[in-house]
């Protein structure tokens, strides 16, 4: 796959890993996709882009409402810190997986293909 063909969900695989290697710890993201892959049967980020709500409500049921929330708080603050992602609200990154509608997927989509294009960029030179 080229570069300009990297997909939302590789982004926001990306994202999480560097994310959460920052607070947590390497294995941390590791036993979280692994975990969710075996639930889902495949690329967790696939779920997370094509089914928000239902990647956060699965991440729910093994860290609990407040581990998740830290979690995907997480990433939102490494958005704004990393790629000047403004968001409305403290937690709106977060809400974007607990509504989980047509409107949350189409913003989580608009963010991902944003830095998808300025990764590329940033490679191109």
């Amino acid at each position: 796959m080229s570069k300009k063909e990297t997909t939302h969900h590789e982004v926001a695989r990306k994202l999480f890993e560097e994310a959460t290697q920052r607070s947590f710890t390497s294995a941390f993201n590791q036993i979280m996709s692994s975990h969710l892959k075996q639930k889902f049967g495949k690329d967790p980020y696939e779920v997370l882009v094509d089914d928000p709500k239902t990647f956060y409500n699965s991440l729910k049921e093994v860290l609990g409402e407040d581990g998740t929330a830290t979690v995907i708080n997480t990433v939102g603050t490494f958005l704004e810190q990393r790629y000047s992602v403004n968001f409305a609200a403290e937690e709106e990154f977060l809400e974007f997986f607990v509504k989980g509608d047509d409107s949350s997927k189409r913003r989580l989509q608009e963010i991902l293909a944003s830095i998808a294009s300025i990764q590329l960029a940033s490679n191109l030179y």
